[in-house]
């Protein structure tokens, strides 16, 4: 019992360390993850500062004269 505990545990702490090691790092503004659709950059100066903001522009498959835009805030991921 105690050896197949232990040769359980042994298992998932193995298969954990070789799942994290195929984890890719990103960058502060998520470079690197793979996003659905093409991201684009508008560069803004808002007071006094630099910054650029990203979004992707998703044609329709069948336009139909209507727009809809989603905003959302930090810590939400758009894909």
């Amino acid at each position: 019992m105690r050896k197949t505990i232990l040769l359980m545990s042994l298992t998932i702490l193995i298969s954990h360390f070789s799942i994290a090691q195929n984890i890719k790092p990103l960058g502060i503004a998520l470079e690197g993850y793979d996003y659905p659709y093409a991201v684009e950059y508008i560069h803004l100066d808002i007071q006094g500062e630099s910054l650029q903001m990203a979004y992707m522009d998703v044609k329709p498959e069948k336009p139909n004269g209507k727009s809809i835009m989603l905003m959302h805030g930090k810590n939400f991921c758009g894909a």
